[in-house]
């Protein structure tokens, strides 16, 4: 099984092997069991070289002008990009180079430039041609040439005229700064004969990043759907759906396995990360959220294909998760079909503005929400219906008082704990049934778990996207698994009798 995905240029001239050379004769080791002895690079290093450094028949000049290579941890992807730098520095015929060693914060702006900077230190024949600063190398002989580090946070950095810039670990770049700092640098290369610009990264969980529009623009160039040939995309990875446990899976994501990182580090990290880290740093996958609550594909396992309508005859069990504006409502209905419990959602969301941004005098249409509740109530057997309705004290009351069974459920960890575990052994067992609703399943997606003492409990995560509809879900798999006695339902079951003063809307 494979899954590295490669976009290569149209079979050219290189001068990739003048940059091996440049390399193996002059660069060392800027850290690790090899500190400071000359490279020998591995056979992926040196055909990504050749791939990078393609030149254009016509024009003599290097065809690739954007590059995105993805990699996971411990492969040696800094050390690589520091080279590169130097070369660009030193070797690449451009006269009066800038290049440009970016990252999303101070300290890991340093990796890359701190990388390069050893090296000249410790090279012997580096060390005579550099000129090492704090944030600065420079090259004596050659006036304006210069290797600078940028932080995303310092600032947007206008004006200069770039030869190339690496921007590290492009997952990071996040957010409105992130962005900017990222356009301001790409377009300073403008007016280069030659500009390169070289993205790193191992995968990431935000999808609403520069990192993840390139990589998306990579796969596409990858399959032929896009043709650029000035745009190399180079993405080591586990196949999508492979036991991230699996060894062969760690030797196939890792091209430097067995040299820079080896199988005994991978099971040491197995017992320490969770799933989701494992998989964005060790296998470069992408991931749903920092803390991935389901592994990948589980949530499309559970689809069904057939036309399916509710049973008038048997019970249904309504979860509802509810707001007032800013955010989303979400109610979701299951019922028993035989050994498998199918759910179907309907959600409100806040409208969302060209700039991404929701509509903030947008609020939930409780109305609708009362209607799409008691419309459930008069078509079928409503068992249950739970929530915790803190936004929605007088909808609840109202609910109550027509004599539906309404329930609330105080979104604390002894709660959500149950609800979430219950949640998850359906999904990942497949006794849970859905009909792909897109909405639905992005909600999924969106949901992160963090740990407690009564177990890993649903939550939005940093990335604070909507993931209602899971909680929602939680409620009704927890309901379903009680009327089945498939888990015991607690003794401190609240039914809505009068509501907390701390809840009043």
């Amino acid at each position: 099984m494979t899954a590295t995905l490669l976009s290569k240029p149209t079979i050219s001239p290189s001068r990739g092997d003048r940059v091996v050379r440049f390399i193996e004769q002059h660069c060392v080791h800027p850290d690790g069991p090899w500190v400071g002895q000359p490279v020998r690079l591995l056979d992926w290093q040196k055909a990504f070289l050749r791939d990078l450094f393609a030149v254009d028949t016509q024009t003599g000049l290097r065809r690739v002008r954007w590059c995105l290579l993805g990699v996971p941890k411990k492969n040696g992807k800094t050390s690589l990009a520091a080279w590169i730098a130097l070369y660009l520095l030193l070797a690449d015929g451009e006269p009066a180079p800038l290049v440009v060693c970016a990252a999303a914060s101070e300290d890991q702006a340093d990796l890359v430039f701190g990388a390069a900077r050893r090296v000249c230190e410790l090279s012997p024949t580096l060390r005579q041609v550099t000129e090492r600063f704090e944030r600065e190398i420079l090259v004596p002989s050659s006036p304006g040439a210069r290797l600078r580090r940028v932080a995303a946070v310092a600032g947007t950095n206008d004006g200069q005229n770039i030869h190339a810039v690496i921007c590290d670990e492009l997952h990071e770049w996040r957010g409105i700064r992130g962005r900017q700092v990222w356009n301001v640098l790409t377009n300073g290369t403008g007016a280069r004969r030659q500009p390169l610009v070289l993205q790193i990264t191992t995968a990431g969980w935000d999808r609403e990043t520069v990192c993840y529009e390139q990589y998306e623009y990579g796969r596409r160039v990858a399959s032929g759907e896009i043709d650029d040939p000035r745009y190399l995309f180079v993405w080591y990875a586990a196949p999508e759906h492979t036991d991230y446990r699996d060894p062969e899976a760690w030797r196939i994501a890792n091209p430097s396995f067995g040299v820079t990182v080896h199988e005994d580090f991978f099971r040491d990290q197995l017992t320490k990360k969770s799933e989701s880290t494992f998989r964005r740093y060790f296998l470069n996958q992408w991931v749903a959220s920092e803390e991935l609550w389901l592994p990948s594909g589980a949530w499309d396992l559970c689809r069904v294909d057939e036309v399916w309508d509710w049973d008038e005859r048997e019970p249904v069990f309504v979860g509802v998760d509810t707001s007032v504006r800013h955010d989303a409502t979400a109610v979701v209905v299951g019922q028993w079909r035989g050994d498998r419990l199918y759910v179907r959602a309907r959600v409100w969301e806040p409208p969302v503005g060209p700039d991404g941004s929701a509509d903030p005098e947008w609020r939930i249409p409780e109305d609708e929400v009362e209607d799409e509740i008691r419309s459930l109530a008069q078509a079928l057997r409503v068992e249950r219906i739970r929530s915790d309705w803190f936004h929605m004290n007088l909808l609840a009351q109202r609910l109550l008082d027509s004599g539906l069974p309404v329930e609330w459920v105080p979104h604390n960890t002894e709660r959500m704990g149950p609800a979430t575990a219950v949640t998850t052994e359906m999904i990942l067992s497949r006794i849970l049934a859905h009909d792909g609703d897109p909405v639905l399943a992005r909600h999924v997606r969106n949901a992160a778990v963090r740990q407690s003492v009564h177990g890993p409990v649903l939550t939005k995560g940093r990335a604070k996207r909507p993931m209602d509809a899971a909680i929602a879900l939680a409620l009704v798999c927890q309901a379903a698994a009680w009327s089945r006695g498939k888990r015991e339902e607690p003794a401190s079951r609240v039914p809505i009798l009068w509501l907390p003063e701390e809840h009043d809307a």
